[in-house]
């Protein structure tokens, strides 16, 4: 049986129900990514994810220009070892993709310290000693975002 001259894609899938398939090509997709991730050097391995993989071209993600620049020095020595797994033996080119990762964690709300009375009535009296008018306008409404409960 003659074989393709097209390079053959790693995530193929028969054709089944929609809910299987796409969770055949989940578990294919993270195997892939496990087989590239083995063949990265250890400081690119824990940064970058696999984005896609057509005509011979891999695509990684990265998440700042600087991993994106290393991918691109390291080219040939990740080409030549992905090489070596059959599943990518048509790889001629690996592409970095930068893409900022969203952190999980939730932001941490922070609340402005209060002006107490004390700390209005000197900003209220170094305005009226200041002779810069503009300086003194500003230090007076500063003043006035104390709190009148303190």
């Amino acid at each position: 049986m003659p074989r393709e001259n097209r390079p053959t894609h790693p995530l193929d899938s028969s054709p089944e129900g929609p809910l299987n398939r796409l969770l055949r090509q989940a578990e294919q997709h993270r195997r892939v990514e496990t087989a590239i991730l083995e063949a990265l050097p250890g400081n690119l391995a824990e940064a970058c994810r696999f984005g896609g993989y057509a005509n011979g071209e891999l695509t990684l993600l990265v998440p700042d220009s600087t991993r994106a620049s290393q991918v691109r020095f390291q080219q040939r020595a990740i080409v030549r070892d992905l090489r070596q797994h059959e599943r990518f033996s048509q790889v001629w080119r690996v592409r970095a993709r930068v893409q900022p990762w969203h952190d999980p964690r939730p932001r941490t709300i922070r609340t402005r310290p209060e002006m107490t009375a004390e700390n209005a009535e000197l900003l209220r009296e170094v305005a009226e000693e200041t002779e810069d008018s503009g300086l003194s306008g500003i230090l007076k409404r500063l003043s006035s975002h104390a709190h009148d409960g303190q």
